[in-house]
């Protein structure tokens, strides 16, 4: 009996890390023309799996001198990613068992064929495999072969693409520029062509194979994420009267939101998202409130973060900071960081829909957002070998730092002590007040250190930072999963 595990293989430059929920990855391009006029340091680029940058916060801010490596690295993001797209889920080689190639679909990561149902004597071809084998799950080990399919690569790709390029329109202090042209492209051919466009569901997404497979799950919600991200970069457009950004266009998204919209709420799929206690129903508010937001349904997205943090989050963190649900999973550093900064961006998104509201301030078990950042600081991520996605934690610490403070250093100190270069990293520009306020360029590398719970620059280092030739694509598949 033969039955092939890895049928498809990773094509091209698809680098897969497993868990991690944070790409780095270095493109080799020349500075934009725009960056040149810019002081600062460039940062390689870096894949945040959810974030919501308040714009209000980016417009008020952008121009101030400290932060003109966090601009210079945005505009120089912003153009690199567009190489590779614009993207569209019709992309894909393989067909979601609708028959539709509009349909949205991906594999479950931690399902493996066992073909011993299958009493074949000959080697199964990939498509026979696919529908045959019986699938089992193992937790935390992620099937290469997921990646023949990249739908959720492509999705995470142009969420950040519609970020960068949105702020960076907003930098050029312009009504119509390259980077908002960027933006249109973008959402007309993954949302709203009738040649290229997603149907708005995701039946098939995170899709189990087999003989009892052949549907999506609830796991697959956390796919589209990046809606978050989309969510701030066209309120953006909007607040600054973008020209390219059209009422006619405005008006076709709102109407695809607001058809996926009913089907979240639903369908079996949406409804169990929406009841996960755990980094599910985090990641499911994320999606939801955002989502309401670009539709201008901005009461239902403040009633779902408050009901949020009055329900799902009282469960989630311990007065000591720790994360039960999180902890207990096979990458428990991954996991607890994941839901921290699906705890922060909840945060964001109530702050920025009702400013009146105190979210930093909500706490669960006498703990907030801050105490289960300061106990993931005191963890030794390689206890359970994760040493390698250590800087999964700097963005909380960023954001951390920028709504409490960092009176006494701490976080600061941390983040020079990781050799991370924060200041010309693009969260720079909405994570404000950091370290004091007054970092004007990317920190010094501390000497490595063996002290627990720091990040030493030894460990940075074990981060790989990938080279991509023009033909490669622009995804690391580290930040899609996080079960």
């Amino acid at each position: 009996m033969k039955c092939s595990a890895t049928a498809g293989g990773i094509s091209g430059a698809l680098v897969d890390f497993g868990l991690s929920r944070l790409s780095l990855i270095h493109i080799h391009h020349a500075p934009h023309p725009a960056v040149l006029a810019l002081s600062g340091s460039i940062a390689r680029y870096l894949l945040y799996a959810v974030d919501f940058p308040d714009p209000n916060t980016v417009v008020a801010g952008n121009s101030e001198p400290r932060l003109a490596g966090a601009d210079a690295t945005i505009i120089q993001w912003a153009t690199d990613m567009m190489i590779y797209g614009p993207w569209s889920v019709t992309n894909k080689p393989v067909v979601a068992p609708s028959g539709d190639k509009h349909d949205y679909m991906s594999w479950a990561p931690y399902e493996w064929p066992d073909c011993s149902n299958a009493k074949n004597t000959t080697e199964l071809s990939p498509p026979d495999m696919w529908k045959t084998c019986n699938y089992v799950f193992r937790d935390g080990q992620v099937n290469p072969d997921r990646s023949t399919i990249k739908d959720s690569q492509s999705f995470s790709n142009l969420s950040d693409a519609v970020l960068y390029n949105s702020i960076a329109a907003t930098l050029q202090n312009k009504s119509s520029s390259i980077y908002s042209q960027n933006v249109v492209n973008i959402v007309k051919a993954w949302f709203l062509d009738g040649d290229t466009g997603m149907n708005p569901n995701l039946n098939y997404a995170q899709m189990n194979r087999g003989p009892n497979g052949q549907h999506g799950e609830y796991t697959g919600i956390l796919d589209l994420r990046g809606f978050a991200k989309i969510a701030s970069g066209i309120l953006l457009l909007r607040k600054n009267k973008n020209t390219d950004w059209t009422a006619d266009l405005d008006q076709q998204m709102v109407a695809w939101c607001t058809k996926y919209i009913a089907w979240l709420q639903t369908s079996p799929t949406g409804k169990q998202a929406a009841s996960s206690n755990n980094n599910h129903g985090t990641i499911f508010v994320n999606q939801m409130a955002a989502l309401q937001l670009i539709v201008g349904d901005v009461a239902s997205a403040v009633n779902l973060t408050q009901a949020y943090f009055k329900g799902i989050y009282q469960g989630q963190v311990q007065a000591n900071g720790d994360q039960p649900m999180e902890a207990s999973r096979s990458r428990p550093y991954h996991y607890r960081n994941f839901n921290i900064a699906g705890m922060i961006t909840n945060a964001r998104i109530l702050k920025y829909a009702d400013p009146t509201s105190t979210p930093w301030n909500m706490t669960a078990n006498g703990a907030t957002i801050k105490t289960a950042v300061d106990f993931l600081m005191t963890t030794d991520p390689a206890a359970k070998d994760e040493q390698d996605i250590v800087a999964e934690i700097y963005p909380n610490i960023a954001a951390v730092a920028s709504a409490y403070g960092d009176a006494d250093g701490k976080y600061g100190a941390f983040l020079n002590a990781s050799g991370f270069p924060y200041a010309d990293d693009a969260t720079f520009l909405w994570d404000q007040p950091l370290a004091g306020g007054n970092q004007t360029s990317a920190a010094t590398p501390a000497p490595s250190s063996s002290k627990k719970g720091g990040a030493p620059a030894s460990r940075v280092g074990m981060l790989a930072w990938i080279g991509l030739c023009s033909s490669a694509s622009l995804y690391v598949a580290s930040g899609v999963i996080a079960w």
